[in-house]
């Protein structure tokens, strides 16, 4: 019996980190320069040249990195794979932000130096950015065919 991969195991692929290792770079690219590769065949810890040639095709093919002006560099398509990652992390930081914000609120309301309409301001600009954030996240949202969708609908009436 053949164990199921999951998300997580995905994520964790070598080709994943390839394609991530170069998506982390200043501007998601990296000059292609002799021996560049290879250096990132053994970051990466790739057992041999072979299998990561063949990431590396597969990458190349799948639209996800291309060579442009003397870079490998990853093309929206590539990003779009980290579009969920890379919008919890932003979450997060936001979060962090936010929690500061609101300490920072609560002490210049209690002493005074801060007016009560500043509240209602932070409070707008929360409701704004978790509304951006719902938008984000449907986007983001395996698409399914309409008629799975209809599948489902059908199925929660029994």
């Amino acid at each position: 019996m053949t164990k199921s991969r999951g998300i997580n195991a995905d994520l964790q692929s070598p080709r994943t980190k390839l394609l991530y290792f170069i998506y982390s770079a200043p501007s998601s690219k990296i000059k292609a320069e002799p021996g560049v590769k290879s250096s990132i065949s053994s970051a990466l810890g790739y057992k041999s040249d072979g299998h990561f040639h063949y990431d590396w095709n597969y990458l190349m093919n799948a639209g996800m990195i291309e060579e442009k002006q003397g870079h490998f560099l990853v093309t929206d398509t590539g990003k779009k794979e980290f579009a969920l990652q890379s919008t919890a992390a932003m979450n997060n930081w936001i979060m962090v932000v936010m929690g500061i914000a609101m300490v920072f609120f609560t002490i210049g309301l209690n002493l005074g130096f801060l007016p009560k309409e500043s509240v209602a301001f932070f409070g707008a600009a929360l409701i704004l950015i978790g509304s951006l954030f719902l938008i984000i996240g449907r986007r983001n949202k395996p698409a399914l065919p309409p008629k799975a969708k209809a599948l489902l609908k059908e199925l929660n009436r029994h």
